[in-house]
């Protein structure tokens, strides 16, 4: 979870904030702007022969697709418009009795107004389409004439007796209340109402929607599976609750979903690049309390549209940063309670998933490129996580307190994730906000094998010593790890990356009976920062890289990087993200402006062209170390 000060501008990233509309209609007036302006409504660019009512009732009930809630379902925005279009619509009007005393004029222009709306009007559309499932059409020139359309939808139960609620504040409808005089009927009516107002997810720039709805509502998003971690440890997407053994991400459960195109409008076209498969992250949170989503939401909006002085680092760290999409509270006025949900664009797994699935990516010479390039990617991502924040004590000093803190906290393989599409290649993001849970590779209870106690293979000195600070300076030496670890398996595979986690295994002091795979080491409990070191078996992991036979000039100097200015055990001695940014950002120029610099093995003796002003970059405020030392 980010941390950052609360400061005089935090809370403008909240509800209440200028970068949050809160959506009471479920996206309606969003959708008809879209219609209006990019031709949403499918039914004149597919146009279909217009059929009897009973085969729209049955093509209605076919278009049901299943909704984030279990047994209940939806109809889609886009088969709803083609089921019926306007010419479908004008033939059922032309068909009933209780329309038989209007012209062909008047026909199309009631026509036209359950489509379309007129006006001030909204569409009754959706109120048509329950009617016809219902086998109750004749009721439309009753609800048209009690004042209803689309607006009114879902219908909602208001009491014992099953008296249905329009959404509008002040509209009774009693005389359709008394037309559908049975109780399982109109309970039936709005089963059906509810299965067509469903929400249309919009995203703007430098803006976020936020839908309050109710529990009665549809998310039009079928479950695709649940990120869930198995007995083993393995992370997987799991369709079966059997192999579920605990829910991914300490704060939430997340789901893979997969929204249905009619439903969502991000401003990128609804590309297939855009969202693979219609797929996405819906991250639920386990705590029902509005303080622990404010929380979350403040720390997702303040790194997404924080002021930034350099624009085009804000452009690459936003680019490797997991967005969120939108958010949504459900509300249960039975229970009283609230659920919250926030939805994020899918990736295809983690950075130690990565390790694990894409093992041909070693094989690729121009890899080590890629990696100059998402290492950069990642720093500049760091960076605006970093940007005007405010160091911070203890965490247990500020373990009560809801505000949101200047650091990540978090980084490891666990929570840096990656996709690989065709036109862009592999992009790695951060994912700054518990969508994915830090795990340790190793921490147990010496002697006893079943007790298992997860640690955080990857935090800094400072969380172990006496009156440590925990401060953005964290992330940096957390970083190193990552980065060390990545080129271990370019190099190693990932045998290679457990090998060396495995080396690093010693007792810890803090903790008597523990074991941890850390990467520094504290002799005692009342030890200082000053104490603190880096184990041995990390140096010599560092140097047998170094001089592996396939180390170019590149990885040379990156793993120098890593070792003589991010896994520095004191915090105040390592480099900080606006120089390891700018360090990064000329290792990915040299990448690019010459193929030697990063395929060419050091140890051959020819130096790179670039290699002097690559030198020149990294010493230029630090002192080189020695190639090969």
């Amino acid at each position: 979870m980010l941390h950052s000060q609360e400061s005089s501008g935090a809370t403008e990233y909240g509800l209440d904030g200028p970068f949050v509309t809160v959506v009471s209609d479920r996206g309606e007036k969003h959708y008809r702007c879209d219609a209006s302006t990019q031709s949403l409504d499918r039914a004149a660019s597919t146009p279909r022969p217009p059929v009897s009512l009973k085969a729209l009732r049955n093509e209605l009930h076919n278009a049901k697709k299943d909704s984030f809630e279990k047994f209940h379902a939806y109809i889609p925005r886009r088969d709803l418009e083609e089921i019926l279009s306007f010419p479908q619509v004008l033939k059922i009007l032309t068909e009933l009795d209780c329309f038989e005393h209007l012209d062909s004029t008047e026909r199309d222009l009631l026509a036209r107004k359950i489509c379309f709306g007129c006006d001030s009007s909204p569409p009754c559309r959706k109120l048509l389409a329950a009617l016809i499932g219902m086998k109750e059409w004749d009721f439309i020139k009753c609800a048209i004439d009690d004042g209803m359309n689309d607006d009114c939808l879902p219908l909602n139960p208001r009491n014992r007796e099953m008296f249905l609620r329009c959404q509008n504040t002040g509209h009774e409808h009693h005389s359709f209340n008394k037309e559908f005089a049975v109780a399982d009927d109109r309970d039936r009516l709005a089963t059906w109402t509810r299965a067509l107002a469903v929400p249309y997810i919009k995203q703007l720039p430098h803006q976020h929607f936020h839908y309050v709805l109710e529990a009665e509502d549809h998310l039009p998003m079928k479950v695709k599976g649940q990120v869930v971690e198995t007995a083993t440890g393995e992370v997987i997407v799991s369709e079966k609750p059997a192999e579920i053994f605990q829910a991914h991400g300490g704060f939430g459960t997340v789901f893979k979903v997969e929204i249905d195109p009619s439903h969502w409008n991000f401003g990128d076209g609804n590309t297939a690049s855009s969202a693979p498969q219609n797929c996405f992250a819906l991250k639920q949170l386990n705590d029902k309390k509005f303080d622990v989503f404010e929380t979350e939401l403040k720390s997702l909006l303040f790194c997404l549209h924080h002021k930034f002085p350099d624009e085009i680092l804000l452009e690459e760290g936003q680019e490797h940063m997991a967005h969120v999409r939108a958010s949504f509270e459900v509300r249960n006025k039975t229970s009283n309670k609230t659920d919250y949900f926030f939805l994020f664009d899918w990736q295809d797994g983690n950075l130690a998933q990565l390790w694990q699935n894409e093992e041909g990516l070693r094989e690729d010479k121009d890899h080590p490129k890629c990696m100059a390039q998402q290492f950069f990617g990642l720093a500049a991502a760091l960076q605006c996580v970093h940007n005007n924040r405010l160091d911070n004590k203890h965490p247990d000093r500020i373990q009560n307190n809801n505000t949101v803190y200047g650091r990540h906290g978090d980084l490891g393989p666990s929570n840096i994730l990656y996709s690989i599409t065709k036109d862009r290649g592999l992009v790695l993001k951060l994912a700054d906000f518990g969508l994915a849970q830090l795990h340790s590779r190793m921490s147990r209870t010496i002697g006893n094998s079943a007790s298992i106690q997860r640690t955080e293979t990857y935090k800094g000195p400072e969380f172990d010593v006496k009156n440590g600070k925990i401060s953005r300076a964290t992330d940096i030496f957390s970083f190193g790890c990552v980065i060390l670890e990545y080129i271990t398996w370019y190099f190693q595979g990932y045998a290679g990356v457990d090998a060396f986690s495995e080396s690093r295994k010693e007792p810890e002091a803090q903790r008597p009976g523990f074991i941890s795979d850390t990467y520094f080491r504290v002799p005692s409990r009342s030890a200082v920062i000053q104490d603190a070191v880096l184990k041995n078996q990390v140096l010599t992991h560092i140097d047998k890289l170094i001089h592996h036979t396939k180390c170019t000039w590149y990885l040379c100097q990156m793993l120098e990087l890593v070792r003589d200015f991010m896994l520095i055990p004191d915090p105040t001695k390592r480099m900080e993200s606006t120089q390891l940014t700018r360090r990064l950002s000329n290792f990915r120029k040299s990448c690019e402006e010459d193929t030697e610099y990063y395929t060419l093995p050091w140890q051959s003796g020819k130096p790179s062209t670039y290699l002097h002003r690559a030198t020149w970059r990294l010493t230029f405020q630090y002192p080189r170390s020695q190639l090969g030392k």
